[in-house]
C-alpha cells in the first residue's frame, strides 16, 4: 500500500495567506513525479495554527527519489511558519465511497 508524508507547519499567526500564495506559486512538479498519488493543504478551522500539506506516495522508494531532486530552500527564506516538521505513515487500510 501507499505512504503519506505530511508536513505539519506551524504558521504565523495572519500570514496564512502568504502561505497559500507561496505555496500556488510553487512548480507544479510533484503532480508528475514518478510514484505521485496525490496531495491536500489543510487550513485548521478549530483555532490551531498548524496547517498539514499531506502527500500521499506508492512508497517510500518514489518519495525519497522526488525529495532529493526538489529545490531546497533556507530555513531562514521561510516567513510565514515558526516551525515545521515531517510526519511519515504506511497506509494500512483505506475506503472510496462507491
Amino acid at each position: 500500500m501507499s505512504i503519506v508524508k505530511i508536513n505539519a507547519i506551524d504558521i504565523i499567526e495572519g500570514h496564512g495567506d502568504e502561505f497559500v500564495e507561496r505555496f500556488s506559486a510553487r512548480p507544479q512538479k510533484i503532480e508528475h513525479a514518478d510514484g505521485f498519488e496525490g496531495f491536500q493543504v489543510l487550513r485548521p478551522t478549530d483555532g490551531r495554527t498548524t496547517w498539514l500539506v499531506v502527500t500521499q506516495w506508492r512508497d517510500t522508494e518514489a518519495y525519497d527519489a522526488w525529495y532529493a531532486t526538489r529545490p531546497h530552500r533556507a530555513p531562514e527564506s521561510v516567513t510565514y511558519a515558526d516551525k515545521w516538521e515531517l510526519l511519515s505513515f504506511d497506509v494500512l487500510t483505506a475506503a472510496d465511497p462507491s
